[in-house]
């Protein structure tokens, strides 16, 4: 018994299986993870150690030379970059591909541990997998009428634990730039009279603010601790403790100053619409829900908000579940009006409604039957995957087509319908299995592809790919049975219609002049060529989020206050950008995983109103504008949120950069200049940084040793009294009733949070000597300033420094090849070297992968033809169809002024699948006939004219509401549709003449080899 008289046999149990499986993936729809991209992995470990107080070049010494050398061995490390700021260093370590990360972590940690004794001992060190996770898909500002410690307070102990152990939360993190603490504020001449130092009073209040167990006690059965308790709990304990004095006249915190509520001394400030507040930050647990996560945050704010003071508002400035939502829907109805287009497409072929109707069936079966494959291999419902199943559309109701058709023109010839359903079945059985692996096997070199590309479009392939292998059991096994049950007898003779008629005519005149239409074929390839290379090149489509970043860099000597200033004028504009819903900014501090920051550098995260005319580059091009022209001292670059993202879990989140290598840091900015200076112009460039991050000014005081010998001081003494009358000392903590609050001891009056005093303060500061005489610091140092480099660079160990820009109206492979002419001329001295990076170096290494996957694909295809063909001869024919497809693929970005991206080089793939599936059609029913090739080709080509129409138009039909690219994240898979349309439309050309003249050229030199060696 054959595999279709078991189907027809059997129909009823396949069909009850197939709807089992659709309704099992319904149901699973509903709890699949929704997610902007698929879930992603960059071998990617970031380390930020911290030294604070240290210049830039004292901590490339002590942190940043030994942590690079100790970690530049570990196995499979292929890149080590640094960036070295006042007080902090951050290391990004990059792994090959195949690493195994959680085993790279744990080998991290251990050898930061050994490293620990190479480092200063107040080292901070902190190591992260840099993850998708580490970016917020829900940032919030916490604003109202109440101080923003307050705010700060609220945000941390009642709302971040509020939200915590939601569904699929990760890490909840909150950023604020006011701390309360208890601030124990002495006076200098008391602690001189006493003979104490502000570091003796805070090191007698750390003694005794202390709780510890002393004993372990037995009382009537029970085990009883005895505990030994100091423990500060209002800020009268801290004013009554002793710290000072003698025996008989002990001294209290209150005999030496005053102790009173304020705030952290600021390194870093948080605005929220302009305002001083709080931000929390709500991460994506891998595998977590995008958008239920974002349900749940809101419903439990809501519930929250009895419980909050009067007048707090919380209110989202990002909110990637927007993101997310529209472009499911959208993607949703692409699907659904993908699908309602090609059946619309039969109706008009078959004018059968019947017919029509079995056929059609198979799209919901198999798409739903799909979202069951996506769970099994632990997918998400995301913009790749989503889009996965829109291109599958057209690809899968081709198999329905195929073999519905087949039965249809058998009834046409007075078949019943179930000898209709049987032959015609039997007919294209493994014509449809070869078609449909040749659409598969395309994708499976996609394995060679890592980074973004890889993982972006291997959950596109994996959804394809689904649809496509279970359409195989829908076409085959389900929709045989009920053509054979439901369709009707015809009674008509078939007779060929008059496009048949007309088809075989020309393609008899082709086949008498085969050269001829090679050569046409081979010129229109030609052509094809030229224009593959003429097209602008991109890495990723940019999709318009709803949402972007500014991110802004002060002068980085400008004081906090300076720096906030001017960095206020952004919000100024924001504010008359009548599109703008909400906006909160960062200074000293970054959205993201912890980096080493400046405290010049921030950054404003901008959510825009969804109902808006204009596009978001359109607005980011007039902000930049009008900031350009307001505030020239701030230099700023714009960035939508998605994209940032993913730039910087690549570690190049600039699309240009030039990179300048060499040993003298101060040369290669002299260099970086000499660059700046020739992109300074160069048309679609934005945001163009020089690489000098400008000088860290400094007051050197030397300490004079033998003036501070003769008073009893040590350099040490010295530092410590200033470090305690300046900075303060935290000493302990308060104990809340749910948190600890810092306890800070300082001996001279606290200065504005955002305004430190001014050098002359600092020198007149008097230093008090064993003997408790007050000595003038200025009596005791030399003072003199510098102005050190703010940030250091390293790649590789090697000192660096980067040019970079972005990109405003061109494309990334033109301002490439237009930097790459403007810096040819650059004299570079012996020993430094000049590299092109950022973006441009990801989409090279993109696009030399995906060529190996074109190439792997063309392989894989040719083995599938040869199983089913049987023929070199005809295998090759089927293939030469594939440049003709590659000509119309890069002839319909060039009229659409679509560029050659990562998208569209996919689209080029699957095309070759594509072509295949209609040469398979017809020269799989040319060797079913007999006579000359000649007349089985012509007789193959009017009986197969009509499913390949049919075909073509159908995927055509499906792909439509992607060319058009309604909606948020059809930027993403439009270039690639426009590829395969294109394609298509030239290839189906190729398939019904120019594969029938290649096959007979090619029969005719094997005959003539042949030939040739029977009459050797």
């Amino acid at each position: 018994m054959s595999a279709t008289e078991l189907a027809l046999r059997h129909g009823r149990a396949l069909l009850f299986l197939a709807v089992a499986a659709a309704a099992g993936g319904l149901l699973s729809a509903r709890t699949l993870p929704k997610a902007v991209y698929p879930e992603v992995a960059f071998p990617r470990e970031q380390v930020v150690a911290t030294l604070d107080g240290a210049s830039a070049d004292a901590v490339n010494i002590a942190l940043t030379r030994p942590l690079e050398a100790g970690l530049a061995g570990l196995p499979g490390v292929e890149q080590l970059r640094s960036k070295t700021i006042r007080g902090a260093v951050e290391l990004s370590l990059f792994f090959s591909p195949d690493s195994d990360l959680a085993a790279v972590h744990a080998l991290l940690l251990a050898r930061l541990a050994d490293l620990r004794e190479q480092l200063p001992p107040s080292t901070s060190v902190s190591a992260e997998r840099v993850l998708p996770s580490s970016f917020p898909i829900l940032s919030l500002n916490v604003q109202g009428p109440y101080p923003p410690e307050q705010l700060s307070e609220l945000a941390l102990y009642t709302i971040r634990p509020a939200l915590a152990g939601l569904p699929g939360v990760g890490p909840v993190t909150v950023q604020s730039s006011s701390t309360r603490e208890l601030q124990v504020r002495l006076d200098p001449r008391k602690l001189a009279a006493a003979h104490t130092t502000a570091a003796q009073v805070a090191e007698r209040l750390q003694q005794q603010n202390k709780v510890q167990t002393v004993a372990r006690l037995s009382d009537q059965h029970e085990l009883l601790l005895a505990i030994a308790t100091g423990e500060f709990h209002t800020p009268d304990d801290v004013s009554a403790a002793l710290v000072a004095g003698t025996n008989d006249s002990p001294l209290r915190v209150a005999d030496l100053g005053t102790v009173a509520w304020g705030t952290a001394p600021h390194t870093s400030l948080i605005r929220v619409s302009g305002k001083p507040g709080a931000i929390i930050n709500i991460a994506r647990r891998l595998g977590g829900d995008a958008l239920a996560l974002d349900e749940a945050v809101h419903a439990r704010l809501d519930s929250l908000r009895s419980q909050l003071p009067p007048g707090i508002e919380i209110v989202p400035v990002y909110e990637q579940a927007t993101f997310v939502a529209d472009g499911v829907r959208s993607l949703w109805h692409a699907v659904l009006f993908g699908a309602l287009f090609a059946v619309l497409v039969l109706a008009l072929f078959l004018r059968d409604l019947r017919a029509t109707a079995i056929a059609a069936l198979s799209l919901p079966l198999t798409l739903a039957a799909s979202l069951l494959a996506l769970r099994a291999f632990n997918q998400t419902l995301n913009l790749m995957s989503l889009g996965g199943l829109a291109i599958a559309v057209g690809l899968v109701i081709d198999d329905a087509v195929v073999v519905i058709e087949a039965v249809h023109a058998k009834l046409e010839g007075g078949a019943s319908p179930e000898e209709a359903a049987k032959q015609g079945t039997e007919e294209l059985f493994w014509p449809v299995i070869g078609t449909s692996l040749t659409t598969v096997v395309v994708f499976l070199p996609l394995g060679f592809l890592d980074g973004v590309a890889g993982q972006f479009f291997a959950a596109l392939s994996i959804a394809l790919s689904s649809a496509v292998i279970l359409s195989l059991p829908i076409a085959l096994g389900v929709l045989p049975g009920l053509a054979a049950r439901f369709l009707k007898p015809l009674g008509r003779e078939a007779k060929p219609s008059q496009l048949q008629l007309l088809y075989t005519k020309s393609l008899a005149r082709a086949l008498d002049h085969p050269g001829r239409i090679v050569a046409v074929a081979a010129l229109l390839s030609a052509l094809g060529v030229g224009l593959l290379i003429s097209l602008p090149t991109d890495f990723l489509p940019e999709a318009d989020e709803g949402s972007f970043v500014i991110d802004y860099y002060a002068p980085p000597g400008a004081s906090l206050k300076d720096a906030d200033a001017l960095a206020a004028q952004i919000e100024d504009l924001l504010r008359d950008t009548p599109e703008v819903a909400a906006f909160s900014r960062r200074l000293g501090a970054e959205l993201g995983p912890p980096t080493a920051t400046l405290a010049s550098r921030g950054d404003v995260a901008v959510l825009l109103k969804r109902d808006r005319s204009r596009e978001i580059d359109a607005i980011i091009d007039e902000l930049r504008g009008k900031l350009a022209s307001r505030v020239p001292g701030l230099r700023v670059e714009f960035a939508q949120v998605l994209s940032d993202m993913l730039g910087d879990l690549q570690g190049s989140p600039e699309p240009i950069e030039v990179r300048l290598l060499g040993p003298d840091p101060a040369v290669l900015r002299g260099l970086a200049h000499q660059v700046a200076q020739a992109l300074d112009g160069q048309p679609g460039l934005v945001d163009l940084f020089n690489g000098d991050e400008g000088c860290a000014p400094e007051l050197q005081l030397r300490v004079d040793s033998q003036q501070a010998g003769r008073r009893g001081l040590s350099t040490n003494a010295i530092v410590e009294q200033l470090s305690a009358s300046f900075l303060g000392t935290v000493a302990t903590q308060l104990h809340a009733p749910d948190h600890l609050i810092d306890v800070r001891v300082r001996s001279e009056p606290d200065p504005a949070p955002d305004l430190p005093p001014p050098p002359e303060q600092l020198l007149a500061t008097q230093v008090s000597t064993p003997d408790g005489t007050l000595v003038p610091l200025r009596s005791l140092v030399e003072t003199s300033r510098a102005c050190k480099p703010a940030a250091l660079l390293r790649w590789n160990q090697r000192n660096e420094v980067h040019v970079t820009a972005r990109l405003s109206g061109t494309s990334l492979g033109g301002a490439v090849r237009e930097v790459k002419k403007r810096t040819a001329s650059l004299q570079l001295p012996v020993g430094y070297q000049l590299e092109l990076g950022g973006l441009f170096e990801q989409q090279q290494s993109g696009f030399k992968s995906l060529l190996l996957v074109l190439a792997c694909a063309l392989f894989a295809v040719l083995v599938v033809l040869l199983f089913q063909l049987r023929s070199f001869a005809l295998s090759l024919a089927i293939l030469g169809a594939a440049p003709l497809a590659l000509a119309g693929g890069a002839l319909a970005l060039f009229i659409t002024r679509t560029s050659l991206n990562v998208s569209s080089m996919m689209g080029a793939i699957l095309l070759i699948g594509l072509v295949v599936k209609n040469g398979i059609l017809l020269l799989d029913y040319a060797q079913l006939e007999e006579g000359s090739l000649r007349e089985r080709l012509l007789r193959a080509g009017q009986m197969r004219l009509r499913p390949i129409l049919m075909t073509t138009a159908a995927t055509l039909a499906g792909l439509l509401p992607l060319v058009i690219g309604i909606g948020s994240g059809s930027e993403l898979h439009r270039p690639l549709a426009i590829a395969v349309v294109g394609g298509l439309l030239l290839s189906t050309a190729a398939t019904l003449f120019a594969v029938p003249a290649l096959a007979l050229l090619f029969a005719r030199v094997e005959r003539t080899k042949d030939e040739s060696a029977k009459g050797g």
